[in-house]
């Protein structure tokens, strides 16, 4: 429903979002490095999701374009990331849709997260980022200041108590109020 969704409202491709057709998934080297360009590049950058088995047109979701998932799985995918991007991104997630429960109608969603690694390199020796709606080669600098946001500081807050207190004046009489 949701895949269907995103064509029927003609959801358009973003900094977080890129739909690939069925044959950006191929056993040629030059399809394996564009996959690890784009997967890396939106590690790099603010994160984000790449659906395979969706064409565009216009940058735009159009139709679904199925993938064989027997002859590429979602293994298969994995191994791709994983041996033609350097530094393993953590909370990496793939995760198959079948139609009708048939494999050989299959979409990938790949569900990538900002990385505190950053910035990951592909097998090309080159660093990637999001910029509009495509992965781009980045600048020297800015991959000089991706080594920084390991070292931000992330602050997280649990169980936060508001006390607040004031009166209310009700006919002349001062009433306390706690909450």
């Amino acid at each position: 429903e949701d895949i269907n969704q995103l064509i029927s409202l003609k959801v358009e491709e973003s900094i977080h979002l890129d739909f690939k057709q069925a044959e950006s998934l191929d056993k040629s080297d030059k399809k394996k490095s564009e996959l690890a360009k784009d997967v890396s590049a939106f590690s790099n950058s603010a994160g984000g999701y790449i659906v395979y088995g969706l064409k565009e047109k216009n940058h735009v979701a159009d139709a679904i374009s199925f993938i064989n998932g027997n002859e590429y799985s979602k293994e298969w995918i994995e191994q791709i990331i994983q041996t033609r991007i350097q530094r393993k991104i953590e909370g990496l997630r793939i995760t198959p849709i079948r139609f009708d429960n048939d494999i050989e109608k299959s979409i990938y969603v790949i569900k990538i997260p900002e990385s505190a690694l950053a910035p990951h390199m592909t097998s090309d020796k080159r660093f990637y980022k999001r910029y509009n709606f495509e992965s781009v080669q980045m600048e020297e600098y800015e991959i000089r200041n991706l080594y920084n946001r390991k070292d931000k500081t992330k602050l997280t807050i649990h169980n936060v108590t508001w006390l607040t207190e004031y009166e209310v004046e009700n006919e002349g009489e001062h009433d306390e109020i706690r909450y």
